[in-house]
């Protein structure tokens, strides 16, 4: 139950953030960064964790790795923000379905894993989904694109850290937060920030973006180890349906090219899910 919480709050992220539609993007993500930089600290004496966090400022090849990992987290981020605010849900849901394909395509480039055959055919579906949808409906995801590229490249980095993923989020977004601070800073005194203008529901509603984008990470932490791992590979499928879902009720154009490749992309996940990996798996070190 707790894993279906943190699925349905990502899933249902799209409405918060079409509640901050007056807000420029950019301002949401340095917002979001600040916000979710001071939730964790607030969270990490909590956890009993602070120790572990302060340690990892002492180590520069973890402060090196956790910095590439927030500069991909911070592209994903402004990605998904933008995608659903411009009216484009449609690219946030894509973009998370491409998600697990292109982390196989790494996991196949850098650590040499193996992948039978099923698993490549249902790659391959995936990718002529993604095709069909550029080729016939005459535009690039670009938002989708970056979404899948930058959460995969992320994962990359991850797959060998064993951190706490609240003590790993405190550190990726407080080595971006001061940076976000004074960008901020410098547009709401130059007159260039759209925040002012908002209502005090919108500011309210911005102001808890810190805690609902660590909220999720703590109840996925808290559940992974209880339930299978199958659970957690088909339950990684409900966010970016929720996405789909509500980008027909925001009325955005969902036609028979873009069913056609959501259905190739559905069929290469389920096909990817349901096939286990071979045998073996020879990983570099």
């Amino acid at each position: 139950m707790t894993l279906l919480f943190a699925y349905a709050i990502w899933g249902l992220f799209p409405v918060y953030w079409k509640m901050l539609v007056k807000i420029d993007a950019v301002e949401l993500l340095l917002t979001r960064l600040i916000l979710t930089a001071l939730a964790c600290m607030l969270l990490l004496p909590l956890r009993g964790t602070l120790p572990d966090y302060l340690n990892a400022w002492r180590q520069p090849a973890t402060l090196r790795r956790n910095f590439y990992a927030a500069i991909l987290l911070s592209l994903n981020w402004f990605s998904f923000i933008w995608a659903v605010n411009s009216g484009n849900v449609l690219d946030s849901s894509l973009g998370y379905f491409l998600c697990p394909v292109v982390s196989v395509i790494l996991g196949r480039l850098i650590f040499k894993e193996r992948l039978g055959t099923a698993r490549w055919i249902a790659v391959g579906l995936a990718v002529a989904g993604v095709a069909g949808m550029v080729l016939l409906a005459g535009r690039i995801p670009l938002a989708a694109i970056v979404i899948a590229l930058t959460w995969s490249g992320y994962s990359v980095i991850k797959k060998k850290s064993q951190a706490d993923p609240v003590v790993a989020l405190g550190l990726e977004t407080s080595l971006l937060a001061p940076i976000a601070a004074v960008v901020l800073l410098w547009m709401l005194l130059s007159d260039r920030s759209t925040i002012p203008q908002t209502g005090p529901v919108t500011f309210g509603c911005l102001a808890v973006s810190g805690f609902l984008t660590a909220a999720p990470l703590l109840l996925f932490a808290y559940a992974a180890p209880k339930v299978r791992m199958s659970t957690i590979g088909m339950g990684q499928y409900i966010v970016p349906s929720s996405h789909f879902l509500l980008a027909i009720c925001y009325g955005e154009t969902v036609n028979i090219v873009v069913l056609t490749s959501f259905a190739l992309i559905w069929m290469g996940l389920v096909l990817f899910t349901v096939t286990g990996p071979p045998s073996k798996t020879r990983v570099l070190p």
